[in-house]
């Protein structure tokens, strides 16, 4: 019952020393370190009256669980320190709260700890998870703040998502054979209890629960006839037999709700989700970045591969009409904060034509009647005659013009989106 939405560990939190001395060390601060290290034996076990060696053992954990095991511990450093650099912290009245909650999902703590066991997790390894996940949510909420006149917004144009349909309270009773249909419908009219003759004339999995289906929306009933007698019965009304593929159907509804719409306030929390997922900051995205941007050494052997891995998330990828491009020099990110793209290789993928003034260091861009032009080092772009200051001015980098990408895409005529799950900038051609 216990989960977490960072990677799901099922190991005891004493192989974290084990296997990865080195790793655990970027963990234990600010969050305290999981247990003491402690020597495997040359025998781990004896089974069957045989030695199984410590060895055997230690090469498993490495082929099977080291990455997921180091990756637990890189999530738990970035979001800590991403917290930290952010000023957020936790009370010990929130983070008890939050553990009261999970708890609570128990009957009792001896079978808390007895599911802790299970996953061969120590409660201080849950506690960290906890914090960490704790820590994750507060990021998110700092760093996806989604201004109110936002939120009004989307809940005026997607209005229909918030109105629940209406729905009905429905019970069925499923035979073969139309006699035995009409006889269950004459015992409920003689005053028997729905469910008792469900349970004893159904043929249907439903009979076990009294023929009970619950709260039914009509787009969750597939056959028509059954969606139109089920709207159309009274509550307290039992319909005659409906033949349905070969069966024969006694349906009875004991509650309906009207359609209802969600106010802006009851909608609000879906709202959020889906802004920030529109926006890419998601818990995923979020947590996604927070690894992209560390500096990441792996020295271990064993692990030393991921080293390639965490660069290669590092680069900037970019697309133009869902077809990644080439690129002669990644995109970056300057110290400044802003993105700087090869201005050739995107312009070309839009289709524009080009001209290169080497005696002002200007590039001059046209497409479909829209003229740009980019000067190295000066901030100031020319877009159809109108002058747009730039954060940061075009500069070359290893024989290649690197520009902002929304002025150059923008004042060509096409529109671009930031994909930060996949570390993408996705251009589309037409506005």
């Amino acid at each position: 019952m216990i989960a977490t939405r960072l990677l799901p560990v099922l190991l005891p939190a004493c192989l974290l020393c084990l296997l990865l001395p080195g790793a655990l060390a970027l963990a234990q601060t600010p969050p305290p370190a999981a247990s003491a290290s402690l020597p495997l034996p040359a025998t781990l076990a004896v089974i069957n009256g045989k030695p199984l060696g410590s060895q055997g053992f230690w090469e498993a954990m490495q082929q099977g669980f080291a990455r997921e095991i180091f990756e637990e511990l890189l999530h738990r450093r970035v979001v800590w320190d991403e917290a930290q650099r952010l000023g957020i912290a936790l009370s010990k009245q929130e983070f008890e709260q939050a553990l009261k909650g999970v708890k609570a999902e128990y009957p009792t703590e001896a079978a808390f700890q007895a599911s802790l066991r299970q996953q061969g997790m120590s409660e201080d390894f849950f506690v960290q998870r906890l914090k960490t996940e704790m820590l994750l949510d507060k990021i998110v909420d700092q760093r996806g703040s989604i201004p109110e006149e936002e939120i009004a917004a989307y809940y005026d144009k997607h209005r229909d998502q918030f109105v629940r349909p209406p729905r009905v309270h429905l019970w069925d009773i499923v035979t073969t054979d139309v006699d035995s249909a009409y006889a269950a419908r004459r015992r409920i009219a003689a005053g028997e209890d729905f469910a008792r003759v469900a349970r004893e004339m159904s043929v249907a999995p439903s009979a076990s629960q009294g023929g009970d289906l619950g709260w039914l929306t009509a787009d969750e009933i597939a056959d028509r006839l059954m969606r139109d007698t089920a709207f159309c019965l009274e509550v307290g009304q039992t319909s005659n037999p409906l033949l349905v593929e070969g069966k024969y159907h006694v349906l009875y509804v004991t509650e309906a709700q009207p359609g209802v719409s969600r106010t802006l306030a009851q909608a609000r929390p879906d709202i959020i989700i889906a802004l920030r997922e529109e926006k890419g900051l998601t818990r995923e995205a979020v947590l996604d970045s927070l690894v992209r941007t560390a500096e990441i050494q792996i020295n271990w052997d064993p692990l030393r591969y991921l080293n390639a891995e965490y660069l290669a998330m590092k680069q900037i990828k970019i697309a133009v009409d869902g077809k990644p491009l080439d690129l002669p020099r990644p995109a970056f990110i300057t110290q400044g904060g802003r993105m700087l793209v090869p201005a050739k290789a995107v312009a070309e993928a839009l289709g524009a034509r080009l001209s290169w003034k080497a005696e002002t260091s200007t590039l001059l861009v046209e497409r479909a009647g829209k003229k740009a032009a980019f000067q190295v080092g000066n901030r100031i772009a020319s877009l159809d005659d109108k002058s747009v200051t730039m954060s940061e001015a075009p500069r070359i980098e290893g024989g290649v013009l690197m520009v902002e990408p929304r002025p150059l895409v923008e004042g060509l005529g096409a529109r671009l989106q930031w994909e930060p799950l996949r570390n993408t900038l996705s251009v589309k051609s037409v506005p």
